[in-house]
């Protein structure tokens, strides 16, 4: 737990870990390709940012069939002792940060950087305001996978990911945005060019529909009704300068429609 001493604080749901070192992403393969001598040097070097994604794919291993005489446990134990811990930190799901903008709750224009961090709280202590990061649900499941103790929860995880990875119908979800933007449109000659085509949509067609389409998309139809409130009674701003971050999830979909769907061979 750390107290972080602010001038004029005021309640917050979320805050930034912010550390002394180089910010590190990495990837599970990434962590397989290095010794545990070596993977003691991201500890010493890099501030490291553990993803979701990151920690479920570890422990998706654990349902995994392996031909070796190690177990699942094992497998994934060594993927334990290797990753960094102590400079590390365990960020939200970006679907989680997209909900809290979405209903106002979050503005990345107010930050200045960093790992999206649960678990802060604003406490004021004598004539101190400050923040204090309790550790969160996300940090207690990577401690107990540290120790190697994987529990139920952390099982059915495995098994929750494992199945969903199997159902994702890419195809699906481009025949969804194709069909949401209309057929009039042509088709990208190079990866910039659908890059442009991606903004020409993002800032050209009606910001309501567009808003709609989005958080059906993204699968958070529960905050559409709030949302759409909000953003009407701000008198309908541009989502780009309200919600970047929304608009920077459904860019990355509408380029990867345009990139990999029937578009694509004409790249």
């Amino acid at each position: 737990m750390r107290f972080i001493p602010r001038a004029n604080a005021r309640p917050i749901t979320y805050n930034l870990y912010m550390a002394r070192m180089p910010y590190l992403i990495f990837d599970k393969s990434s962590l397989e390709s290095l010794n545990i001598d070596e993977s003691v040097l991201l500890d010493t070097f890099y501030s490291c940012v553990i993803t979701p994604i990151f920690f479920v794919e570890c422990l998706a291993d654990l349902e995994k069939k392996i031909k070796s005489n190690s177990t699942p446990e094992q497998l994934v134990g060594s993927l334990a002792d290797r990753t960094p811990e102590y400079e590390s930190c365990v960020t939200l799901h970006h679907l989680d940060i997209l909900r809290w903008e979405l209903v106002g709750k979050f503005s990345l224009l107010q930050l200045k950087g960093g790992p999206f961090v649960a678990g802060a709280k604003s406490v004021q202590l004598g004539d101190q305001k400050g923040v204090i990061f309790q550790q969160t649900k996300e940090q207690e499941a990577m401690h107990r996978w540290t120790a190697r103790e994987f529990v139920d929860a952390e099982r059915l995880v495995a098994k929750w990911w494992r199945r969903t990875l199997t159902a994702i119908d890419f195809n699906a979800m481009v025949a969804t945005l194709m069909a949401g933007i209309g057929p009039h449109w042509r088709k990208p000659k190079t990866l910039q060019d659908a890059r442009e085509m991606t903004d020409i949509i993002i800032d050209h067609m009606d910001q309501e529909w567009l808003l709609g389409f989005g958080i059906d998309l993204f699968d958070v139809s529960d905050v559409k009704a709030q949302t759409v409130s909000g953003w009407v009674g701000n008198r309908r701003p541009p989502l780009r300068e309200c919600m970047p971050y929304f608009i920077f999830m459904l860019s990355i979909n509408i380029f990867f429609a345009w990139s990999c769907g029937p578009s694509c061979s004409a790249m």
